[in-house]
């Protein structure tokens, strides 16, 4: 199954769950403002991210994994969009990978966020959500 595919999963999962209509869209910060590819959108009700990179991740060829620092680092950006949004939405961001959910709160944790992310961790295999916690 190919990220696009889990990410359209997970977002279904979400919408049957919370009853929202959620969608994929790009949203401008305003006029001749940046814009940003939100994976869950319904105007005044959610907006947010869903992430498919794991923590850790085994290049080819290697028998060790390695800190995979480019989904690390595409997580913590989803952080820091949601953080620029002024929009009333609840903000959330969901993990398909447990460790990753788990270290990216504890990373962040303490900072003071201007509005509420929540961090879910969505398993893949039980279709099931976890609440990790909120920063």
């Amino acid at each position: 199954m190919t990220a696009l595919q889990i990410e359209k999963n997970v977002r279904g999962a979400f919408n049957q769950l919370g009853g929202t209509k959620a969608k994929k869209v790009t949203l401008r910060f305003g006029k001749d403002a940046p814009s940003h590819e939100f994976d869950i959108y319904e105007e005044k009700k959610v907006i947010g991210g869903i992430s498919t990179s794991p923590w850790f991740n085994k290049p080819k060829g290697s028998k060790r994994p390695t800190n995979n620092t480019s989904g690390q680092d595409r997580a913590a950006t989803e952080l820091l969009w949601l953080a620029l949004w002024q929009g009333p939405e609840r903000r959330v961001h969901i993990l398909t990978d447990k460790e990753m959910s788990d270290r990216l709160f504890k990373k962040f944790s303490g900072a003071r966020f201007p509005r509420s992310v929540e961090i879910h961790h969505f398993d893949v295999t039980s279709k099931t959500f976890r609440h990790v916690e909120t920063l």
